[in-house]
């Protein structure tokens, strides 16, 4: 009893249930952690600088392109 200066049993312990918001960070931590995740997303991050670098170096580009399916 907790007058006494005891603990709680274990059985009195397990009604309490863990916060919603304990529980999405817990997913979350398990889901960015996963290598796979890593990897698409560094392959995604690559590919958007890589094509805002192309943008940004040939900024007429799609203009070319349009001119050039003029052509047969």
């Amino acid at each position: 009893m907790p007058m006494r200066g005891e603990l709680p049993t274990a059985a009195a312990r397990a009604h309490v249930r863990p916060s919603p918001v304990r529980a999405v960070w817990s997913r979350f931590v398990t889901a960015a952690s996963d290598p796979e995740l890593q990897t698409i997303i560094a392959f995604c991050t690559i590919g958007i600088l890589v094509t805002f670098n192309v943008a940004l170096r040939f900024p007429d580009f799609g203009g070319l392109v349009a001119h050039l399916e003029c052509f047969p």
